[in-house]
C-alpha cells in the first residue's frame, strides 16, 4: 500500500484499523483469497477493505440534498465504480432500466422483485441517479438499450 499526504498518526490510525479486520473478519475470507492467489497468481483478484464500501456512501450521500439510509451500496455500484477506476470508458447495461424494465432482480437468476430495482436496503434509488448524471452517453441509449457510459476516472479533468 501507497499513502500520500498522511501524517504519521493517520498512517497509524489506518495500520491499525486494517490489523483489526484482518485479524478479525466478519467472514473468514483471507485463508480462500490467500490459495486463490496461489494457484492463480496471474489474475487480478483483490479484497477491498470496507471503508472503501462507506467512503462510497459517502460519495452518494454528497450527491444528494436527502439524507440517506447509512446502507452499504449495491455491489452493482461497487462494481461500476471499480471499472471506472481500472478502465478509459465503461458501458454498464440496464443498471438504471430501459423502457423494457422488469422486476428480474440478476441476469442471471430468475427471481423477480420490484425492490431490486427500486431500492429496499441499498440506496439504489441514489446510486442510480448519480450514475444517470454521470453518463456520457445519448438518452436514447438509455431508454431503448438500457445503456449508460461512464468515462473512466483517468479521463476526467478535475480542474477548477
Amino acid at each position: 500500500m501507497v499513502f500520500f499526504g498522511m501524517d504519521s498518526v493517520a498512517l497509524t490510525e489506518v495500520f491499525l484499523m486494517s490489523w483489526q479486520w484482518y485479524a478479525s473478519p466478519d467472514y473468514n475470507l483471507f485463508g480462500p483469497y490467500v490459495e486463490h492467489r496461489k494457484l492463480h497468481p496471474d489474475q487480478p483478484f483483490y479484497i477491498l477493505h470496507p471503508s472503501y464500501v462507506w467512503r462510497l456512501w459517502d460519495v452518494i450521500q454528497g450527491n444528494t440534498q436527502e439524507n440517506i439510509q447509512p446502507n452499504p451500496p449495491s455491489s452493482g455500484f461497487i462494481g461500476i465504480l471499480l471499472m471506472m477506476a481500472l478502465c478509459e470508458q465503461v458501458h454498464v447495461y440496464e443498471y438504471i432500466p430501459s423502457m423494457r424494465q422488469t422486476d428480474l432482480c440478476h441476469y442471471h437468476e430468475r427471481y423477480y422483485d420490484a425492490a431490486c430495482t427500486l431500492g429496499a436496503y441499498h440506496p439504489l434509488l441514489f446510486e442510480k441517479s448519480l450514475i444517470q448524471r454521470i453518463n456520457t452517453g445519448p438518452e436514447s441509449d438509455l431508454r431503448r438499450k438500457g445503456r449508460v457510459t461512464l468515462p473512466g476516472f483517468s479521463t476526467v479533468n478535475c480542474d477548477i
